[in-house]
């Protein structure tokens, strides 16, 4: 019977997707093409319209076929004109699914920071090119090494894409620990705590860095009550109980307008910070 809804859940976000897509592109295409500001400003709000709808149908199959149980702390309807910079664990392709439904139409449109192969995955990445996703692409030590220019080409990436956002209010997104958290890779990374990896600053440093215009930080710690936390498992109904606990959190005036690349004071204390916060939501995950 799983099998069965998990099938039909498939089906559902296919169909769904490949509908609102047929939108989003087009609209998509037009902003692209178009030379006047006003109007590109118009068509940005136009499609991001069109993608509250799309999460909105994805929260109704959830509720249709699922039926879940999520309780939702601390969360509440915030300032769609304010700009906010937003963070999670990770543990599973659900956490999008939970995260865009708690969070659609009561604060600006979550904003992924997505890897840059992401793109090329069929349908889905081009529905994230049309809502202006900022895709990025990270080179390893060994490609730094044999070709020096591509140093700091990421953060020119993520520069160029704040610069787009503020045009209109949006919620900046990064998965903080960069991957989906399984023991091994807590292992591998040594990491202090118990069900959590290591937070990566540079995203969310560069955000601050870059768009003085936020001021708030929300942190969502998820926690299944399922062990099973593969997407199969979701679409089949077996992660339905999800306790949310949400956390806004006043970002410090001090770590507005500095130089995320060259000061390395501003890169420990915004560490330091960050640490803070994984500290409290590792003790929310192990209670």
């Amino acid at each position: 019977m799983s099998a069965l809804i998990g099938v039909t859940a498939f089906i559902f976000v296919l169909l769904n997707t490949l509908f609102w897509c047929i939108f989003l592109l087009s609209f998509a295409v037009l902003k692209l093409l178009l030379p006047i500001e006003s109007w590109k400003i118009f068509f940005t709000k136009l499609i991001i319209f069109i993608g509250e709808c799309w999460i909105f149908c994805n929260k109704a199959w959830i509720n249709l076929l699922h039926k879940p149980k999520w309780k939702v702390n601390g969360f509440q309807k915030l300032d769609s004109k304010n700009w906010y910079l937003v963070t999670a664990n990770h543990q599973s392709w659900a956490d999008i699914f939970v995260l865009q439904s708690i969070t659609n139409r009561n604060i600006p449109m979550l904003k992924f920071f997505m890897k840059d192969v992401l793109k090329w995955v069929p349908i889905i990445g081009l529905a994230w090119w049309a809502l202006d996703m900022p895709f990025l692409k990270r080179y390893t030590k060994d490609q730094l090494e044999k070709n020096p220019k591509l140093r700091g080409r990421d953060i020119e990436q993520m520069k160029k894409s704040f610069g787009r956002y503020s045009r209109y209010p949006v919620s900046i997104f990064s998965f903080a620990e960069g991957t989906r958290f399984t023991e091994d890779k807590k292992l591998k990374q040594k990491s202090p705590y118990q069900k959590l990896l290591l937070p990566k600053t540079g995203g969310i440093a560069l955000a601050l860095s870059t768009m003085p215009y936020i001021k708030s930080f929300i942190n969502f710690t998820i926690k299944y009550d399922s062990e099973h936390r593969t997407f199969w498992k979701f679409l089949c109904g077996k992660m339905n109980d999800v306790t949310v606990e949400v956390e806004i959190i006043e970002i410090p005036e001090s770590f507005f307008g500095n130089d995320y690349l060259n000061d390395e004071s501003f890169r420990q204390e915004i560490k330091d910070w960050l640490n803070q916060i994984w500290l409290k939501k590792d003790k929310l995950l192990i209670k």
